[in-house]
């Protein structure tokens, strides 16, 4: 009760005749952080998912001819193959650290400290902007699995 006088007190405050002006801070239910974070679990897994689907059943298929590259992409020399991969790669990463990050706010969600609330909050922030970054990758790794595969037609690849 003190403080939230002092702090009224210097808010009516002038320093260098400007007033004071309190900061505002959001205030963040729980229950708000537990719908992000039910929907920072869903989304990353889906990429994962995908990511990992399009890892193993790569666009032109392989090589099914006995020998030494048995096995390997048909489009390998292909420079919009290679960036698929990349980017494919690149989505998985992000998508699987977004889940790990995910995990780690777990324990702290369940806390009711205020502490941990910020704290919450400030990783459930991390995790959007990696989300962000995965989903950039998984649109790349799509239009560049498309176009390798759909090359020969230029209008429809592109």
């Amino acid at each position: 009760k003190q403080i939230k006088e002092l702090l009224e007190e210097i808010e009516n405050d002038q320093v260098a005749d400007e007033p004071v002006i309190q900061f505002g801070r959001r205030n963040i239910s729980k229950e708000s952080l537990e719908k992000r974070r039910n929907a920072h679990l869903v989304v990353p897994a889906l990429i994962a998912t995908v990511a990992f689907a399009a890892a193993i059943t790569v666009p032109g298929g392989l090589q099914s001819e006995k020998g030494s590259e048995q096995g390997t992409p048909l489009l390998i020399d292909e420079a919009a193959f290679k960036a698929f991969v990349v980017t494919n790669a690149m989505a998985f990463i992000f998508s699987v650290s977004a889940l790990t990050t995910h995990f780690g706010v777990l324990d702290n969600l369940l806390s009711r400290f205020n502490f941990w609330r910020e704290t919450v909050l400030y990783r459930t922030r991390s995790v959007s902007s990696i989300l962000g970054y995965a989903t950039v990758a998984m649109m790349i790794a799509f239009s560049t699995g498309n176009y390798v595969v759909l090359k020969l037609s230029h209008e429809l690849a592109i």
